[in-house]
């Protein structure tokens, strides 16, 4: 039975639903060239359509509890700071390019879900943009977004 409470669970849920129908809305504004196969539009839009799809989810399951968890001001201000970063990735990504926002915000991200060792954040930075580059820009082919102001991969690639 669905209680109708606002709590964690909803909030986040309806945060969700909202950043997965941006990002949907803003894919569909990505040109595709080509014809058939995987284009840059793919997963962006696959991206917000999972977040939407799990935060309706969430919605769901919140109005579901029988105990209205108010939400914590701390949550809001971690809320607030993943947005914070996601604006800050999209920034860097624009100037500086795939890798080295991807470095930067990685561990960022795992200290804001409570990952505190030194090394772990310490791979994060490297592995996370050297997987990620493995996976989507060599394995499918999807091409990289170059930095405006600075791109790592002009020093890698020696151009």
């Amino acid at each position: 039975m669905l209680k109708g409470t606002l709590n964690r669970e909803t909030l986040g849920g309806l945060a969700m639903v909202l950043t997965g129908g941006a990002i949907m809305a803003a894919s569909l504004g990505i040109e595709v060239l080509e014809q058939g196969g995987i284009g840059p539009r793919v997963f962006p839009l696959a991206g917000g359509v999972a977040i939407t799809g799990l935060g309706v989810v969430q919605v769901v399951s919140g109005l579901r509890e029988r105990i209205a968890h108010v939400p914590r001001s701390r949550d809001f201000l971690r809320m607030l700071l993943l947005t914070g970063v996601a604006v800050a990735y999209l920034l860097g990504v624009t100037w500086f390019g795939y890798l080295l926002a991807t470095a930067v915000c990685a561990p960022v991200v795992l200290a804001l879900f409570g990952v505190r060792s030194p090394l772990a954040l310490g791979l994060a930075a490297l592995l996370c943009p050297a997987l990620y580059h493995l996976v989507f820009f060599v394995g499918l082919g999807v091409y990289p977004p170059y930095g405006e102001v600075f791109d790592l991969l002009d020093v890698i690639q020696g151009y």
